[in-house]
């Protein structure tokens, strides 16, 4: 018997589903909520069964390891075009009632949003930040190598997004490893996790084309968008201005690196305000730049041995930015850990990086430059081999979403078919070559840039 906190909140479906923090179904080892036909996984509407999954028969140190089996044997499997944890929702790029309707977004660079656009994106963002999620509750652990030490809590829809950072991005115990860092795994979690809040803020809100904007940190060398009309101006301290609604945003799930904590204190009563000091670090003094972009982008290996921060050669390696560029300006990182370092703050410390805002438009840049990367490299395939990590091998269960997709499930599905596309900016890059521009199809009057070529 379990001993564990349930934390009852009224209406709540239920990242882990209310219904299946009962004790019965943790005893049961069972996540089958019933959707609204009275069937579990919507069975009796043939939208998915409930099934147990075939995994590697592991019994890890770190009950985080092998997603979901330390809580669960039997869990929802979709069916065509249904998702979600009892099945009840669409497919990325499906709507309507039966999921039968295509449905496509187009996300912008958010500095090409106009006013109106700008300030639904921002105040969509502070609404998800102070509304209670109806569908998920979030765990909490004071040693995750201790199965039993489970906890239940209520959270926001935003707080909700930056625990399930947290958990994957956490380091398991007595290593260097996680499930969504250093590792082949890492841009396809960050694509799902942006497609995960892009739901849950549609379903907060009701509106359906909500989507999440990228930043395109190689126009500027220093942060164009930490103003009061975007993610808000800092002062000497690194407190967010007043004048901006993120000075209110405090953090959940703070940083504590003791006994591989879940969530630590996420009811603190005077929780840390977000913090910046942009470019205050002198080995991470400005982004990258369109030189760092190219030298990404014209990597042909996927990922190389030993598959973590120490491959070389790899473009998973330089879009992360451990496989540094040799003209790299003496700074100690590129790319996607360079812009984390840069801001020099709540950004700056992995786990709990997605508390600030900034972290969405951020990684929506970085999952562009993955889908460059792949319409270019149509031949590649996700790397097997057992240097990886067992949490990012290809037929691991990416932790920890519902329902459960292997880390590889991702790989050919391109954004059109997960229900958004990128438009390039109106403006060309001030670093663009002449010949790297291209003009892209996407309707009269709209001239597109891109990177690269491809060369297929």
């Amino acid at each position: 018997m379990r001993s564990c906190f349930i934390c009852y909140l009224a209406d709540v479906e239920a990242q882990f589903p209310h219904a299946c923090t009962t004790q019965e179904a943790l005893d049961r080892k069972t996540c089958c909520p019933l959707w609204k036909d009275g069937s579990p996984c919507g069975q009796n509407s043939n939208r998915g069964i409930c099934a147990a999954p075939a995994r590697e028969a592991l019994t890890p140190f770190d009950y985080r390891v092998d997603w979901p089996s330390a809580f669960y044997t039997y869990v929802c499997k979709c069916f065509d075009k249904y998702d979600g944890f009892e099945c009840g929702v669409c497919l990325p790029g499906w709507k309507g009632p039966n999921c039968t309707e295509p449905h496509l977004v187009e996300r912008k660079e958010i500095t090409d949003m106009n006013d109106t656009e700008r300030e639904s994106f921002l105040s969509n963002l502070d609404h998800a930040k102070h509304n209670t999620s109806n569908r998920y509750m979030i765990l909490t652990s004071n040693d995750t190598t201790v199965f039993s030490n489970f906890k239940f809590h209520s959270a926001t829809v935003y707080d909700l997004y930056v625990w399930l950072h947290y958990y994957a991005a956490k380091k398991y115990a007595d290593t260097d490893d996680d499930a969504a860092h250093r590792g082949p795994a890492f841009p396809f979690w960050h694509r799902v996790f942006l497609l995960f809040i892009e739901r849950e803020i549609r379903l907060l809100t009701g509106k359906e084309d909500f989507y999440i904007p990228y930043w395109d940190w190689t126009r500027h060398a220093n942060c164009n968008i930490c103003t009061n009309d975007y993610f808000g101006a800092v002062d000497p301290d690194g407190l967010i201005d007043k004048a901006s609604r993120f000075s209110k945003w405090r953090t959940a799930c703070v940083l504590d690196e003791g006994l591989g904590m879940i969530c630590s204190r996420p009811d603190d009563p005077s929780p840390a305000p977000i913090t910046r000091k942009p470019g205050m670090d002198p080995t991470a003094d400005t982004l990258p730049n369109m030189g760092d972009v190219n030298d990404t982008l014209g990597t042909d290996n996927y990922d190389t041995t030993p598959y973590n921060s120490r491959s070389r050669n790899s473009f998973r390696s330089k879009l992360e930015g451990f496989d540094i560029p040799r003209d790299s300006r003496h700074l100690q990182s590129s790319m996607h850990n360079l812009v984390h370092d840069y801001l020099n703050g709540t950004m700056s410390h992995l786990p709990t990086a997605a508390n600030d805002p900034l972290f969405m438009v951020h990684h929506s840049f970085v999952d562009k430059l993955l889908e460059e990367w792949l319409q270019c490299h149509k031949n590649a395939s996700y790397p097997e081999s057992g240097e990886i990590h067992k949490a990012q091998r290809g037929g691991a269960f990416m932790a920890p979403f519902f329902p459960l997709r292997t880390n590889d499930w991702y790989w050919d599905k391109d954004t059109l078919s997960l229900g958004y596309s990128y438009r390039e900016h109106s403006i060309p890059h001030p670093g663009l070559n002449r010949g790297a521009t291209r003009k892209a199809e996407g309707g009269e009057g709209r001239a597109l840039y891109s990177f690269i070529f491809c060369d297929t």
